[in-house]
């Protein structure tokens, strides 16, 4: 990272996140690490805070907020003290001692099913378009038969 882009980086970061944004950052860098590929898929840690340890030199017994859709928070409420643990043991002592959760209300992903159309009417509709001498005509009528048959908007 060029030195004039990493200083701007660092300046927004400390702003947005506090002085404790290395941690955070190390955490959102390992979080599928932590959790859990299947998790970390929908969940993210949005927020740590940490009690005033002036003499300390680590900050420990933070707290941990988690965005996470509302119907995992039952379950996510049975792992946490789990994930506590694993946060501790990455970070190798006592950073969080609580997690709190922040659900949100996310829309189910669009599902796309992939039709590769019927190969017998994608032959067929070469085939037919194999007759035409224009060589764009050609392209174009066999764009749009593939189209209708895969049920897709033609390139």
């Amino acid at each position: 990272m060029p030195r004039a882009l990493a200083g701007i980086v660092e300046r927004v970061a400390r702003q947005s996140v506090g002085k404790d944004w290395n941690l955070y950052a190390a955490l959102l860098e390992h979080w599928p690490e932590i959790v859990g590929q299947e998790y970390a898929a929908t969940t993210s840690p949005v927020k740590m805070n940490f009690p005033h340890q002036p003499n300390e030199p680590r900050k420990g017994n933070g707290v941990l907020t988690v965005r996470l859709p509302k119907g995992l928070a039952m379950e996510f409420s049975f792992k946490s003290e789990q994930i506590r643990q694993r946060v501790n043991s990455y970070f190798g002592y006592n950073v969080i001692a609580k997690i709190i959760f922040d659900t949100t209300f996310v829309l189910p992903p669009k599902t796309s099913l992939v039709n590769d159309g019927d190969p017998v009417a994608l032959k067929a509709v070469r085939e037919s378009a194999s007759t035409v001498e224009s060589d764009e005509l050609r392209a174009a009528l066999e764009s749009f038969g593939t189209a209708v048959i895969k049920g897709r908007p033609p390139i």
